[in-house]
């Protein structure tokens, strides 16, 4: 199995769910607060890891404090490679505010640590990549280290995949790298921000995202499901029926086990499925990474009859 290099954020969530949202000067009761380690990154290096990924190393970036601490010894846990983790002295921990109301999440978020990613660490933790390997990259690290990130996969031949989140708004220099990316795996919003003015057709989105160089386009819908565009192939999978009770780590467990799919060299279809089941699984828990689904219990959900998922 290839392996896989997870580059981007690690950042300590804490979650609240409300029964409405925060208005100014007002004060609204949390039914229930979850404190657990997250990041796009850490989530989807963690998610690959459960779900059968044999060797998954996390690059990125700790405070010298009780929260990098905390995410460290859960790394070690999960099995995930953390020696080009670094924890800085004198810089804190990211720490994210996740406000959850029905189901849906909005975030706060207190970036330091985590933007400390620089060139010189890149090198180091990607200087032994392989053309066999696969490179993941997400939007919580400067562009100017995503796209240095993408260029040293290329450069060793390796898969390129970029998960653009969070992306809230339009910039040129995204545009300039995408043809370093093998598989861009982007929501409908996020895909609409890159192609600035974007059609609401799917297909006619994805069309626009592969003039741009880029192999592969897997777009996310949500509890729609995922589409996969690549030349004249075009791969639909709906989302498996679940009870939901927080959608924020689904994205990430989508990706991290896309991934895995990806290292194990499985066709399209198989690959969209196991993510999707992987996605469904982690909206059913509260939280981020401790929402994420083991292996086992993704294949129970695979196996349930159509009508059931």
């Amino acid at each position: 199995m290839a392996r896989i290099f997870v580059v981007g954020a690690l950042v300590y969530d804490i979650v609240f769910d409300v029964p409405d949202w925060v208005a100014p000067n007002q004060a609204v009761h949390a039914s229930q607060v979850t404190l657990s380690p997250g990041g796009k990154a850490l989530n989807q290096a963690t998610a690959a890891r459960r779900v059968g990924a044999d060797d998954v190393r996390l690059i990125g970036c700790v405070g010298d404090d009780i929260f990098g601490a905390d995410m460290l010894a859960a790394l070690r846990r999960e099995g995930v490679n953390i020696e080009q983790v670094r924890q800085l002295a004198g810089n804190s921990t990211s720490i994210a505010g996740i406000v959850v109301k029905d189901g849906m999440p909005g975030f706060i978020g207190a970036p330091d640590a985590s933007r400390q990613v620089d060139e010189e660490h890149l090198r180091e933790a990607l200087k032994d990549l392989r053309a066999d390997d696969i490179l993941l990259i997400d939007f919580e690290i400067p562009q100017q280290r995503v796209r240095y990130a993408l260029q040293l996969g290329r450069e060793a031949g390796a898969t390129t995949v970029l998960n653009p989140a969070p992306f809230f708004t339009r910039d040129a220099f995204v545009i300039d790298y995408l043809h370093l990316v093998d598989v861009l795996i982007p929501n409908k919003a996020e895909a609409q921000l890159i192609l600035e003015g974007a059609p609401e057709d799917l297909d006619a989105l994805a069309c626009g995202l592969l003039q741009l160089g880029i192999g592969t386009v897997v777009l996310t819908l949500g509890e729609e499901g995922s589409i996969h565009y690549r030349d004249d192939c075009r791969v639909a999978q709906p989302g498996f029926k679940v009870a939901a009770v927080d959608t924020t780590g689904a994205s990430d467990a989508f990706v991290g086990a896309y991934c895995c799919g990806l290292a194990r060299a499985w066709p399209a279809r198989k690959t969209l499925a196991f993510a999707s089941a992987t996605a469904g699984l982690a909206c059913t828990r509260r939280g981020t990474m401790s929402a994420l689904p083991f292996l086992a219990d993704v294949q129970a959900l695979m196996a349930q009859p159509a009508a059931d998922q």
